[in-house]
């Protein structure tokens, strides 16, 4: 995000975390935000309940998230609801913060439970954006989290023969000039691909520069019609490995914030499963399951990777229930053995969908769709 418009605004931005008072803070401790719980180096981990981190296994820590309305140029305004922003006019896009209390005149007070300070008066809440908690394209673009789990990038196409990349931290902000001086970036727009070997060989592509005032890299490529797709390779310093990005652009991107849905990638795990009938029959679960089938499915072809951990997530979510069903059934250990590949699919898929990497979301929905199957076919075979 970018804080330089006002010289007040900036020095807001830059004291630290936005203070606000919204529904959640001013309501009952009943209607407070449910704790969950993140990994302490993987914030994009977020669990219901305690246990380990699915990728380096350290204890998972409590937190509380809540959606938090700001403006994609002003990050100083934050609201609990849709509109606005009262300095440019743009519309509000969600972000996802991390909900404490606090005293004034006392940050080192940082708790999750509301109380009272020493002089008596209620704690005030305290909103503090989370790493990767702001998904949203700043340009029209198209947004993803770089395989470092720090960087990440914004690809746009404003125009035929033109492509953008804008380079962003862990908190979604522009990096520093002597950051982005460090990466070395091109795009390319045609390729063939080799599924014996895994390997790709580029035809066609352009080196992507850095703007002279340092806002993003681009390059003048082959006039492309929408619906375009080209790849971004970037090495966000000397040493690092390229990491690659795909992007498909169904139309020109326009730079001008627009009504937004939920982050398509937040960060936080998705919402809670809404099953046909969630404590009805194992058949139904298998429908809602199949239906998420059908979703990611839909997502991968469209190109829009940046959604698919909502259904991944809500289809592992469903196979656990269903597992849990299962008793002494004859194929436990089968019913077992599915539930774990669709799992890991599934936070691969959500993994690879913030990355952009439409061969590794490839592999990973192969797997998470034959689990799928191979669970339909087991209860066909037993109702």
């Amino acid at each position: 995000m970018k804080f330089r418009v006002f010289a007040l605004l900036a020095v807001l931005a830059l004291s630290g975390p936005v203070q606000t008072q919204n529904s959640a803070a001013t309501a009952s401790d009943s209607r407070l935000p449910a704790v969950s719980w993140t990994c302490p180096m993987h914030p994009d981990v977020v669990e219901p309940t305690k246990g380990s981190c699915p990728i380096c296994k350290m204890t998972l820590v409590p937190v509380r998230l809540v959606t938090v309305w700001t403006c994609p140029v002003h990050g100083v305004i934050a609201e609990d609801h849709p509109g606005k922003c009262r300095i440019c006019s743009r519309d509000l896009v969600q972000t996802t913060r991390a909900l404490t209390f606090t005293c004034t005149g006392h940050p080192e007070i940082n708790q999750l439970e509301r109380g009272h300070c020493a002089g008596g008066e209620p704690m005030i809440a305290k909103y503090t954006l989370r790493p990767h908690g702001d998904h949203n394209p700043k340009h029209g673009g198209l947004f993803f989290m770089a395989p470092d789990n720090w960087h990440h990038v914004e690809g746009a196409y404003p125009g035929a023969g033109r492509f953008r990349l804008y380079v962003y931290d862990d908190f979604s902000k522009p990096l520093a000039p002597a950051k982005a001086r460090k990466v070395r970036a091109r795009v390319v727009t045609k390729e063939t691909f080799d599924p014996v070997t895994h390997t790709s060989r580029e035809l066609a592509s352009a080196p992507l520069v850095l703007a002279k005032n340092g806002a993003f890299f681009e390059a003048r490529i082959e006039p492309l019609a929408p619906p375009a797709q080209m790849s971004a390779k970037v090495s966000f310093s000397a040493d690092d490995k390229e990491s690659r990005f795909d992007f498909t652009f169904p139309a020109f991107s326009k730079d001008i914030p627009s009504p937004v849905s939920p982050p398509t990638s937040s960060g936080v795990a998705a919402p809670a499963v809404v099953a046909t009938n969630p404590d009805g029959p194992t058949a139904a679960l298998l429908a809602d399951l199949k239906s998420r089938d059908d979703e990611v499915a839909a997502l991968v072809r469209s190109g829009n990777f940046g959604g698919i951990y909502v259904p991944a997530l809500q289809a592992k979510d469903l196979a656990l229930q269903i597992q849990s069903r299962q008793g002494s059934s004859p194929d436990k250990q089968a019913v077992e053995g599915q539930v774990k590949q669709l799992v890991a699919a599934a936070y691969q898929l959500d993994n690879y969908g913030d990355l952009g990497d439409s061969q590794k979301i490839s592999e990973a929905y192969r797997r998470f769709t034959a689990a799928v199957s191979a669970l339909s076919s087991l209860f066909e075979a037993h109702p």
